[in-house]
């Protein structure tokens, strides 16, 4: 039985093509253990194209620029790599050398050959605002930027957790079309002041917004991986769902069990871990776990290689696929 919300006979769907925005190198001790210590997988960093029908709806967000969803909208989750190195800050470019080898790929260029203008693309979600999801901002100049509670401190002041990946571009988004969405905490409230957004739990999941108002896709808070890390989940069918899970994880053996999160020493000996808050993404992870379980529930992460070599077919631009 479903742990998500029955489809409404009015019910609109969305439409998710997977673009692979680059690949890089992620050795496993990094991300799982136990793990050979030179055991190492080159990885896609996903982007994700949801278009939407469309639908008649009110300006959600605070500012002037926020998203008015005309009809049909089309919404990317994640932008991947940037398209070239020297688009990053000289640190996130030492730690991109880290990752041998990779391959970079922009989005906007691959949305142009497959005959979509970047500027048609009405909102980008980011998961995170680490250096292999967050992509080329620039190439989108009309997109509505939307990020989880956090992100903007971490662009601004970055985070006191070590390792080479946690370094930030405090220019990276346009602050007149960037909003950052509201904490999941209660906070008290002035006499007759209301929310935009409000978090509700859905299925498995404590906080989630109803992104459109349609029950078409649900951003969902899933803390631990960064501040303001998110998911998205989408409505494809009657029965059917996609849960883009961003670095929630990034090995799907921890879904399965077969692998715990790793962990290492630095230099200094202190003990570093992919995730800011290991026990938060450790209950994220049991989280999805749960709605895996689900037959008619497809949970991908951004670097799902063998996710992607089974679903070729549904890539952005492959036969068949609308555009």
């Amino acid at each position: 039985m479903t742990l998500l919300p029955p489809s409404q006979p009015d019910q609109t769907f969305v439409t998710v093509s997977p673009i692979a925005a680059g690949h890089l190198t992620l050795p496993e001790r990094f991300f799982v253990r136990p793990a050979l210590h030179d055991a190492r997988r080159f990885v896609p960093s996903l982007s994700f194209l949801v278009t939407h029908p469309g639908c008649e709806l009110l300006n959600h967000g605070k500012h002037a620029s926020s998203p008015s969803f005309r009809k049909p909208f089309r919404l990317l989750f994640d932008l991947g790599l940037r398209s070239s190195k020297d688009r990053y800050t000289p640190p996130q470019q030492a730690h991109l050398e880290t990752r041998q080898p990779y391959r970079l790929a922009g989005v906007a260029e691959q949305l142009k050959a497959g005959g979509v203008d970047p500027a048609s693309i009405d909102v980008v979600v980011l998961s995170h605002v680490h250096y292999d999801h967050h992509g080329d901002p620039t190439d989108f100049p009309n997109a509505h930027f939307i990020v989880g509670p956090g992100s903007l401190d971490v662009l601004r002041n970055g985070v006191a957790a070590g390792g080479s990946h946690q370094h930030f571009d405090p220019h990276l988004l346009p602050e007149e079309r960037t909003e950052e969405l509201p904490s999941t905490l209660p906070v008290a409230k002035e006499f007759g002041s209301k929310s935009h957004w409000d978090w509700q739990p859905i299925g498995p999941f404590p906080a989630a917004l109803d992104l459109v108002g349609d029950g078409s896709m649900y951003v969902v808070d899933a803390p631990g991986h960064l501040p303001g890390h998110l998911n998205l989940l989408c409505r494809t069918g009657p029965w059917t769902w996609m849960c883009l899970a961003g670095d929630s994880f990034h090995d799907r053996r921890l879904l399965t069990g077969e692998k715990d999160i790793g962990t290492w020493e630095d230099e200094a000996g202190h003990t570093l871990c992919i995730h800011y808050d290991k026990k938060a993404a450790k209950e994220s992870i049991e989280r999805l776990c749960k709605l895996a379980e689900d037959a008619n529930v497809d949970v991908v992460a951004a670097h799902d290689e063998e996710w992607l070599a089974e679903n070729e077919d549904i890539l952005f631009g492959a036969e068949g696929v609308m555009m």
